[in-house]
């Protein structure tokens, strides 16, 4: 067995990650050998929380599986529920929804973006997207209220209606921030220290893309073309031409640039869509009665959303999330080895990692889920280190 000058363990509890992970890094010198990663700190069982609620119950369940993407979880769970029903909604209903998932994507980015430059240390650009990151919180408030979590869809329908001023506010804010943005990044592309540290950083290559299923700005940074919108488009995407923001080279630099381009062209979704709300009134929200299954998808800020639920007797027997971080977590066990121990924190936020969504754990074994301690849920299912 060979031994390694020193392994260093990055989390469960660092700065340089803003969620719990473990990394246990084998260094020989700088130059990291090996990495295994340690999951579990976020697992809170969702999926079995979902279970035994009725539809309209389950609903705030999904909501809350992420703090960033709570209107994604939304619609995820409103579109699998709908497709089980074969309901479609009244198009101002799409419209708005088609609204509120483009904030989302803008709001998700720019936090990712600050959260970027922190980690390179460049503070004060750090508060400049974080700056332009609360105008779309703003927009948020307008509409639903809420600043994180929203609970605005519902089966069939919104909870709230766009007010007559909503359409003007969110065109002011959504136009400064698209502006801001451009800013930011034309800068980015020109500061030494930012192409530096973030170029030929973390590549991930076209055909490792492919092979590990990647979805989101990471496979489409790697040149792989691929968005739900476009692919299986759902509310208003079909009635929408918008350009999906794609790059060459798969590394850290081209991840910056392609979701800072995806926050410019969400800013022209909103306005096209709202150029064009119907004017008419949204249907009252009723209580649901749902009976079999189905499965949805949607375009979430970190890539292809999964929903499957089947319901019996008005509840939910089985819930099946696949969030998009599920697919390129452990990819960082093939991305750290050869790169300096500086480049760690890097490249993992660069990825924009959600280890909330991304944690799903059910065991079963002979037809019965199996009950495991701790220790022993380690022992078999975690990296060994």
């Amino acid at each position: 067995m060979r031994v390694h000058d020193f392994v260093m363990p990055v989390g469960p509890q660092s700065p340089a990650i803003k969620e719990p992970i473990l990394l246990k890094v084998c260094l020989e010198g700088e130059e990291v050998q090996k990495v295994r990663m340690v999951t579990g700190y976020t697992h809170r069982g969702i999926e079995y929380l979902l279970e035994g609620k009725n539809p309209d119950q389950a609903l705030y369940v999904a909501s809350r599986v992420c703090g960033i993407c709570s209107i994604t979880h939304e619609r995820a769970y409103v579109r699998t529920v709908e497709n089980i029903l074969g309901y479609d909604a009244p198009e101002r209903v799409k419209a708005i929804r088609t609204v509120l998932f483009e904030l989302e994507r803008m709001q998700s980015h720019l936090l990712w973006a600050g959260f970027m430059m922190h980690e390179i240390g460049l503070e004060t650009l750090f508060n400049y997207f974080w700056r332009e990151r609360e105008k779309v919180l703003d927009c948020f408030e307008k509409i639903t209220g809420g600043r994180v979590h929203h609970n605005i869809n519902k089966i069939r329908t919104l909870r709230y209606d766009m007010e007559e001023e909503d359409p003007e506010f969110i065109l002011q804010q959504v136009r400064s921030v698209a502006r801001k943005t451009r800013d930011y990044y034309n800068d980015c592309m020109k500061e030494e220290v930012v192409v530096s540290r973030l170029k030929n950083v973390g590549t991930i290559p076209k055909s490792m893309a492919l092979e590990w299923g990647l979805t989101g700005p990471i496979a489409r940074a790697s040149g792989v073309r691929i968005d739900t919108r476009k692919i299986d488009p759902y509310d208003w995407y079909s009635r929408i031409d918008f350009e999906m923001a794609a790059g060459k080279r798969g590394d850290a630099l081209e991840r910056l640039k392609v979701r800072l381009t995806e926050v410019m062209e969400s800013a022209r979704i909103v306005e096209r869509v709202l150029s064009g709300l119907p004017d008419e009134k949204i249907p009252p929200h009723s209580l649901s009665r749902v009976e079999g299954e189905g499965h949805a998808r949607v375009e979430a800020p970190r890539g292809e959303l999964f929903y499957y639920l089947r319901f019996k007797n008005n509840r939910v027997e089985r819930a099946k999330i696949r969030t998009p971080s599920f697919s390129y977590m452990k990819i960082l066990e093939e991305l750290l080895p050869g790169m300096v121990v500086g480049d760690v924190p890097v490249i993992v936020a660069s990825l924009d990692p959600c280890f909330s969504c991304l944690e799903r754990v059910l065991v079963e074994k002979n037809g019965r889920v199996e009950e495991l301690r701790e220790k022993e849920f380690r022992r078999k299912y975690s990296c060994p280190g």
